[in-house]
């Protein structure tokens, strides 16, 4: 392995960012393909250091390990790849193949899968190292001390290959002030080939905060730093302006985890949005515990049109024992008064919770049914990595404490990774979803909603597509 002490007179020339695409068989909800966030984010700073950075987008672009060699230009200095757990093996195996075509550059690996697992990621791969955490600081200071060429084996925030094993440099250096970070480096992307069936185009994606305040037993925030950071409203609406003139942008697709948490900042950006004269749709994340009357009628006011709202169950039981802090009481008040309000409502659901009974599945898909929602999404759960429910699962005796360690280094898990139990199998949760999509959406008064939706958005086209990703969620 070419150690990390070689690279210590290298002048970094150019730099290469890439997203492998996931390949696995599990769960997800594909609506369409959002651009790379945190690779733009990072491009923008090194563009501040007047770096010459381009990213490549495998998942968009559909490039297989082979293409990817092609689209990577001959003489780079330093590639970059992010990694979810899950897209973890495809882009595993994509380093092996960059690292022998390109042996003379730094390989390294950022996003949540080395934050969660540093020393094993690095251990498992032939990356020399990984950024943890927010990535900016630790980047911009590792470019910085290759450039200007100083020692970059103890850079904060990293894990780095050493000549006889791997170290950990602790203390990682997380953003408090988000407005400090420059407005993601969309330019370098294919803006053209993003796509979601359910939005407005051209559309830009962003967030407006980093991190939860919430601790719901299967959410990990470790990739965050466990603690909730915001931009301020100035800020937010300046990024929504600009995308508007340079893109032409119609609708902004908000992926916080939370938005509406600071009511205040939430309300300032409403405001500010209407003052400026923006003319824009856009959609928010948020949970139900946020909206109140006065907070709905100032993003509706401002453009929001659609709330993206975790449910996850419909019995108060099973919300109790994953922590959501909500009551369904709470759900069917607060989507009411969002339909009230002219809202479209995407709720988002768990089957197969641990303890979970087959009835209480039974009753969430009625509830589903019965909150007149627009659209709705079934996952059956998985324990995610570094989270209470996955600390359970293992006491429980259902995944074994190195299952997620199995996947980083390749060898094929054994276990199952769905909670199943006498009463319901995995072939039972498996059915039991494939129901839940067919009688939410084959419903005759649902089915020509969002006919008429699809076709009004983009034609017969988009209705196909459509079906296709109803299709491949409900019957896979």
């Amino acid at each position: 392995m070419y150690c990390l002490y070689r690279f210590s007179l290298v002048v970094v020339m150019k730099i290469v960012l890439i997203r492998c695409g996931e390949t696995r068989e599990g769960e997800t909800n594909v609506t369409g393909c959002y651009p790379p966030l945190g690779l733009a984010y990072l491009a923008a700073e090194l563009q501040r250091l007047k770096v010459d950075v381009s990213i490549i987008d495998a998942e968009v672009l559909g490039l297989g390990h082979s293409a990817l060699l092609s689209h990577i230009p001959a003489e780079v200095d330093l590639i970059g790849f992010t990694a979810t757990t899950l897209a973890w093996p495809s882009t595993r195996h994509a380093a092996e193949r960059v690292k022998a075509t390109f042996p003379n550059a730094l390989l390294i690996i950022g996003g949540p899968q080395v934050t969660a697992f540093p020393e094993d990621t690095l251990r498992a791969s032939l990356f020399d190292l990984g950024v943890l955490g927010d990535g900016e600081p630790t980047l911009v200071e590792l470019v910085t001390r290759m450039s200007a060429g100083g020692d970059i084996f103890d850079v904060p925030g990293c894990v780095v290959r050493t000549e006889d094993d791997v170290q950990i440099n602790g203390c990682i250096p997380w953003i408090d002030d988000l407005d400090t970070i420059p407005f993601p480096a969309l330019e370098l992307l294919p803006m053209e080939r993003y796509r979601c069936v359910m939005v407005e185009e051209p559309f830009v994606s962003m967030i407006t905060s980093r991190g939860c305040p919430y601790r719901c037993d299967f959410c990990s925030q470790i990739y965050c730093g466990g603690t909730l950071r915001s931009r301020s409203a100035e800020n937010i609406v300046d990024e929504i302006a600009h995308w508007i003139e340079r893109y032409g942008a119609k609708e902004i697709v908000l992926f916080d985890e939370t938005f509406g948490v600071k009511k205040q900042v939430a309300l300032r950006v409403c405001e500010l949005i209407q003052e400026r004269g923006l003319k824009i749709r856009w959609n928010a994340r948020t949970r139900i515990n946020l909206l109140d009357r006065e907070l709905l009628i100032a993003m509706r006011r401002a453009g929001c049109y659609a709330l993206h709202l975790g449910i996850e169950s419909g019995t108060d039981r099973v919300l109790e024992m994953m922590n959501k802090k909500i009551t369904t009481h709470a759900i069917e008040e607060a989507v009411a008064l969002a339909r009230e309000l002219g809202f479209q409502t995407h709720a988002y659901f768990m089957i197969g919770y641990p303890g979970e009974t087959r009835g209480e599945i039974s009753e969430t898909l009625r509830f589903s049914r019965r909150l007149r929602l627009d659209w709705a999404s079934f996952t059956i759960t998985i324990p995610s990595p570094e989270t209470p429910l996955y600390k359970r699962a293992v006491q429980d005796g259902v995944l074994r404490a190195d299952y997620w360690k199995d996947h980083t280094f390749g060898r094929e898990p054994k276990d199952c990774i769905f909670f199943t139990s006498e009463a319901c199998s995995v072939t039972c949760l498996q059915r039991m979803k494939r129901q839940a999509y067919i009688r939410f959406y084959m419903r005759p008064g649902v089915l020509v909603r969002n006919v008429l939706f699809f076709v009004r958005r983009g034609g017969v086209r988009r209705v196909m597509v459509a079906m296709g990703l109803l299709f491949r969620e409900g019957f896979r």
